[in-house]
C-alpha cells in the first residue's frame, strides 16, 4: 500500500490584497525552468539591455555627427566616397586619410586668410578712424560754425567753433534734434523753409545777429542739403559765418566813394564855374581874372593830388607800390612841405612854428613819396586843429636817422582809436574828425611809404590835447663822385 504524502495550503490576505500563501507538507513542489515568474524575470532584464544598447547607440551617433559632417564636406572638397568599414580596403582608409589631411590643410589656410583679412581690415578701420579725426580737427580750426544732421534733423556732427558760439559741450548735442541745439527761431525757420523749396535751385543765405550769444556781430547763415548718389536726402548742412568785419569794410568802402566822388565833384564844379564865367566875359577886372585862374589852378591841383592818392592806394593793394630813390636835401625838402600848408594855416589863424637843426641832414629817399607822407601828417593836423591853434614842425639829425615831428593842437584821437588809425578807411569816431571831410586813407598810404623807406612812424595824441606824430627815416651812405 502506497504511503502519500498530504499538501496543505492557504492564502494569506492583508487589507483585502494577497499577501503571500502558508503551505504544509512533507514533500516540497516540483521546480520548473519555464515557470511564469523566472520568464517574467529574463524578459524584464532583456528588456533593459536592448534598450541601454539603443540609447548608448543613438548617443554614439549623435557625439560622432560632428565629425560625419566634417567628413562630409571633406569629401564634397575632395571628390571622394567614403566606403562603409566592412566595404573599405587598406587603399579607401588611406584615400580618406590623405583627403582629410589636404581639408585640414585647406581648413588652415582658410583661418589663416580669414585672418590677414581681419588684420587688413582692423588697419583700414584704423586709417578710418585716423583720417576721421584728422579730418574733425581740421574743421575745429575754421573760423565759421558747422553743423550737420541726418535726415531726420538729428545733429551728427558740430565744430568747436559752432560749439563756442553756442556754449555747449559736444555731449549735450549729439544725436539730438537740432530744434534743441540752435534756439534761434530765425536760424530754425530759415532751415525749415527751404525744404519746401526744389534742392536744385540755389539756397540764399540769410544775415542775422544774435544779440543773446555775440552782442553786435552779424553772421551769415548758409544751408546745404547732402544727397547719396541717387539724389536722396542724407541730411543737412548748415553753416554759420560771422560777416562782421566784412560787413565794416563794405561800409567804409561804400563812405570812401561817396567821400571820394564829393571830394572830385568840389573841384570839377568850382574849375567848370569858373572857368565858364571867363569864357562867357563875366570877369573883366584883371584882378578879379587873376583871382579866378589862382583858384582854377588851386582847385585842379587838388584833384590831382586826390587822384594820385587813388592811384597809391591801388598800388598798395596790388603790392607794386615801389620808390624811386634819390639824394634828398632836407632844408629844400621842409620848404616844399610848409608851402602846400601855408595859405589854408593862414586862413585859420593857425601859428606855425618850424624847429630847425643846425645842420640839415641828407636823405636817399623817393622825395615826392616821402613829401607826400609828411603833407598827409601836416593837412591832418590842418584840418582837426581848430582855428588859433597852433602846429610844430621839426626836424632833427640822428646818428642813424633824420626824424619828423608834427606837433599840433588839435581835438586829438581817443585812446581806443590809435590802434587803428593806419588802416585803410579807418576813421575816428570822435564827432569833431567825422565832421571834417575825408578818406581814411591819408595815414594809411604815409604808414606804407614810410615802411617802403624802412623807416617807423609813431602816433600819440589825447583828447582835447592834440596829437604828436613822429617818423624816423634811417640814413643811407651816399656818393657825390669823384672831384
Amino acid at each position: 500500500m502506497d504511503t502519500g504524502v498530504y499538501e496543505f495550503s492557504k492564502s494569506l490576505f492583508e487589507e483585502g490584497r494577497k499577501a503571500g500563501t502558508i503551505r504544509l507538507g512533507l514533500q516540497p513542489p516540483p521546480l520548473s525552468l519555464f515557470s511564469r515568474e523566472r520568464i517574467t524575470l529574463v524578459a524584464l532584464m532583456a528588456y533593459f539591455v536592448i534598450a541601454a544598447l539603443i540609447l548608448g547607440y543613438y548617443g554614439i551617433l549623435r557625439r560622432l555627427k560632428p565629425l560625419r559632417n566634417i567628413n562630409k564636406s571633406f569629401s564634397e572638397d575632395q571628390n571622394l566616397t567614403a566606403a562603409s568599414p566592412g566595404e573599405a580596403g587598406d587603399s579607401d582608409l588611406q584615400t580618406v586619410i590623405d583627403g582629410m589631411e589636404k581639408s585640414v590643410q585647406k581648413f588652415h589656410n582658410q583661418i589663416r586668410r580669414f585672418k590677414e583679412e581681419n588684420l587688413a581690415l582692423v588697419s583700414r578701420i584704423g586709417v578710418a578712424n585716423f583720417d576721421r579725426r584728422h579730418i574733425s580737427s581740421i574743421l575745429d580750426a575754421i573760423f565759421f560754425g558747422i553743423i550737420v544732421t541726418d535726415a531726420q534733423e538729428n545733429v551728427v556732427y558740430i565744430n568747436q567753433y559752432m560749439l563756442n558760439l553756442i556754449r555747449k559741450m559736444r555731449k549735450d548735442v549729439i544725436d539730438h534734434p537740432l530744434a534743441t541745439v540752435i534756439e534761434n527761431p530765425e536760424i530754425l525757420s530759415y532751415a525749415t523753409q527751404q525744404d519746401n523749396i526744389l534742392r536744385t535751385k540755389a539756397l540764399k543765405p540769410i544775415e542775422i545777429t544774435l544779440p543773446e550769444l555775440s552782442p553786435g556781430e552779424q553772421f551769415q547763415v548758409v544751408l546745404n542739403y547732402l544727397t547719396d548718389s541717387g539724389q536722396e536726402l542724407t541730411g543737412k548742412m548748415i553753416t554759420i559765418r560771422n560777416i562782421t568785419a566784412a560787413k565794416m569794410t563794405e561800409e567804409s568802402q561804400q563812405q570812401f566813394i561817396a567821400h571820394v566822388a564829393h571830394e572830385l565833384l568840389t573841384p570839377l564844379t568850382n574849375i567848370k564855374s569858373y572857368s565858364e564865367m571867363l569864357m562867357d566875359g563875366e570877369v573883366t577886372d584883371r584882378e578879379m581874372q587873376r583871382e579866378f585862374y589862382n583858384t582854377i589852378n588851386a582847385e585842379t591841383s587838388r584833384l590831382s593830388r586826390l587822384i594820385h592818392t587813388l592811384l597809391n592806394i591801388s598800388k598798395i593793394e596790388m603790392g607794386s607800390l615801389t620808390i624811386n630813390k634819390s639824394l634828398v636835401r632836407t632844408d629844400w625838402f621842409l620848404e616844399g612841405c610848409l608851402a602846400a600848408i601855408e595859405a589854408t594855416a593862414k586862413d585859420k589863424h593857425l601859428t606855425i612854428e618850424k624847429r630847425m637843426p643846425d645842420y640839415f641832414p641828407s636823405l636817399i629817399a623817393d622825395k615826392e613819396l616821402l613829401q607826400g607822407a609828411i603833407i598827409n601828417i601836416l593837412g591832418n593836423a590842418l584840418k582837426y586843429t581848430p582855428e588859433h591853434g597852433k602846429i610844430t614842425f621839426a626836424i632833427s639829425d640822428q646818428e642813424d636817422a633824420a626824424t619828423f615831428e608834427v606837433i599840433d593842437t588839435g581835438y586829438g584821437i581817443a585812446k581806443e582809436d590809435l590802434s587803428h588809425v593806419f588802416e585803410k578807411f579807418y576813421r575816428s569816431g570822435n564827432k569833431e574828425i567825422t565832421a571834417q571831410m575825408g578818406s581814411g586813407l591819408g595815414l594809411a598810404i604815409t604808414a606804407e611809404i614810410v615802411r617802403l623807406h624802412g623807416g617807423h612812424i609813431d602816433m600819440q595824441s589825447e583828447l582835447g590835447v592834440g596829437t604828436h606824430v613822429t617818423i624816423r627815416i634811417p640814413k643811407e651812405e651816399h656818393y657825390l663822385g669823384q672831384a
